[in-house]
């Protein structure tokens, strides 16, 4: 009987996700005869087959991988972190991830700049979930608004990205401490610089963190055309913002439905500059080969865009089912796709919301290949190979995202089954 139950449930789920209608169920209606306790049984990481080649290791990764961290030094991002958790994030060995993503079809030039990408997104992501900082915003809202000012600071007048400036101005000034920074910035000043191109980047002051994406910034801008700067710009903003909701929902604990997670969770995991870094892998490859880049009518339409929210929905998604141990243990951060779902579902445990999570994550991957299908079909041939390119780095994600969580140290956790408990009571 309870098979049938979950059976059931998984139907439902998948239903409501398809349609984009959640509700939450009373506890009667499902499992009314099993426990909502959810460590009964502790957590146990599902089964995961996914359809796809397993991922292999750039040879290039441990080399890499060095250069990444030292880089990262070079700016001082080990002193922000402090001893400790720059210890455990070098112990990470997080550029692995491009290392089992991109190990193939991808310049040495390419690949250490993804290298460094992911070392300067893995640690900003430690550095706001891990310090002092995880629940404060206007400790953030320096870094934030250097991160904000580099991203604008070529295309000042771009509506899609001040858009997306407006949305975390807005979410600073919600805070009053940050509001007060805020105010007090240099931001606005250095903005009207950007518009009268009367200063350069290089000469604005900026902390660790900013300073480390700068390079980084001035180094993609220079090698890609100005709109494909823009579209990795406006994902990248989107990174921030979500970001900020996530520090500051640390300390309200704001209630959020699952649809409004899950596009939230798009944005916050990061996944999608990392995909749309494509456009620099063609910006290469158009030096030796005819390719043509996707222009912006095709980027922007349905097609391109449901393949792009599914492809980062399937490693949120994987990431959550995978971390979620880890993100229990780290001071009840309740930021996750298996923990809404067991809440609004009412799971009788954890595992079995998991389980649901890796059920809806294949009909992600389905949705995704079918994505990739209808854009082919409205396309001209003349830009199926930039499709084609895409599709390899959204299909590479997901075997590579799931090699990385099985070798990685950043996802191991020793605490204890109490400590647990203590947290999500918290």
């Amino acid at each position: 009987m309870a098979s049938q139950h979950s059976a059931s449930t998984v139907l439902s789920i998948r239903s409501d996700f398809r349609q984009g209608q959640f509700r939450r169920q009373l506890k009667s209606e499902l499992y009314r005869n099993g426990s909502r306790n959810s460590f009964q049984n502790v957590y146990r990481i599902p089964h995961f087959q996914h359809r796809y080649p397993k991922a292999q290791l750039n040879p290039l990764t441990s080399e890499y991988t060095d250069i990444a961290n030292d880089w990262l030094v070079s700016f001082g991002v080990d002193k922000e972190l402090g001893p400790s958790l720059w210890t455990s994030f070098v112990a990470a060995k997080t550029p692995e991830l491009m290392g089992y993503v991109f190990s193939n079809d991808v310049e040495p030039r390419d690949f250490l700049w993804l290298c460094k990408f992911v070392a300067f997104i893995f640690a900003f992501d430690t550095m706001m979930d891990e310090s002092d900082w995880a629940d404060a915003v206007e400790l953030s809202s320096d870094m934030i608004l250097e991160m904000n000012l580099l991203l604008l600071w070529n295309d000042p007048e771009n509506k899609r990205l001040l858009e997306r400036l407006n949305s975390i101005l807005d979410r600073l000034m919600a805070t009053e401490a940050s509001r007060e920074r805020l105010q007090n910035h240099t931001f606005h000043a250095d903005l009207v610089h950007a518009r009268k191109k009367s200063k350069s980047l290089l000469d604005v002051k900026m902390g660790a963190f900013a300073s480390a994406l700068r390079d980084l910034w001035l180094e993609y801008i220079e090698a890609v055309p100005a709109e494909f700067a823009s579209r990795e710009a406006e994902l990248l903003l989107d990174y921030l913002s979500a970001c900020l909701w996530e520090q500051k929902n640390r300390k309200t604990r704001e209630e959020i439905t699952i649809p409004d997670f899950i596009t939230l969770r798009r944005s916050a995991a990061c996944v999608l500059p990392f995909v749309v870094c494509t456009d620099l892998i063609i910006e290469h490859k158009r030096q030796k080969y005819a390719i043509s880049h996707l222009p912006n009518s095709i980027f922007y339409g349905n097609n391109m865009q449901n393949l792009l929210a599914a492809s980062a929905d399937c490693v949120a998604w994987h990431n959550d089912a995978f971390s979620f141990e880890k993100e229990i243990y780290r001071d009840g951060d309740l930021h996750n796709l298996v923990e809404i779902v067991s809440r609004q579902y009412n799971c009788h445990s954890h595992t079995q919301a998991g389980e649901l999570v890796v059920e809806l994550l294949h009909d992600r991957i389905a949705e995704m290949e079918l994505a990739y299908k209808n854009l082919k079909s409205e396309a001209s041939p003349e830009f199926h190979p930039a499709i084609d390119r895409y599709m390899k780095t959204c299909r590479d994600w997901i075997p590579g995202t799931h090699e990385f969580h099985i070798t990685t140290l950043r996802y191991k956790n020793s605490n204890s089954l109490s400590e647990i408990e203590e947290n999500l009571k918290m």
